[in-house]
């Protein structure tokens, strides 16, 4: 299920979970990320 992680979840969403998490990195000024 796709999410928005921020510094508030971070560790309750990411670190914490017992499971394989996939994390697309993107900014939007990167141009390949658009």
């Amino acid at each position: 299920m796709p999410m928005t992680v921020t510094d508030q979840n971070f560790q309750s969403e990411i670190l914490d979970y017992k499971g394989v998490s996939f994390v697309d990195f993107w900014a939007a000024w990167c141009g390949p990320c658009r």
